[in-house]
């Protein structure tokens, strides 16, 4: 259950804590463009994946694998490449349809339909490596 659902919640929390945290002390308060952390979250996600993957593969005897882990592995290059087709085309989704002004972002496209991504990316890689 942690995995499930303690993982993403505190992943979401410290992602926009440090959003927020982080920005120019002459923009005070809080902002809706500080939970805009969908593709920060799926870059985690896919980091979580490649080093999940890797520890796999080291942890597979040389003997004798069993096959459903031989399986899982091979399916790598192509959980990759979907990894990166879906982050490319939600960055490209925010640039063309997420942003209302220079620096103000749509609820929407900008925000929500990211963060979704990234949740699912992110409940997606910790379930691999479990």
């Amino acid at each position: 259950m942690f995995l499930q659902f303690g993982v993403p919640l505190v992943t979401v929390a410290l992602s926009i804590f440090v959003k927020y945290v982080s920005r120019n002390d002459r923009h005070s308060g809080f902002r809706k463009e500080d939970l805009a952390v969908g593709l920060d979250m799926s870059v985690t996600a896919l980091l979580i994946f490649i080093t999940g993957s890797a520890h796999i593969a080291n942890t597979l005897p040389a003997t004798d694998p069993p096959e459903v882990i031989v399986q899982q592995l091979a399916s790598v290059p192509w959980v990759l490449m979907g990894f990166l087709i879906g982050m490319w085309g939600i960055s490209t989704l925010v640039r063309k349809l997420g942003w209302e002004d220079d620096d103000k972002l749509k609820v929407l496209w900008g925000i929500v339909v990211p963060g979704l991504f990234g949740l699912l990316t992110l409940l997606f890689a910790v379930n691999w490596i479990s």
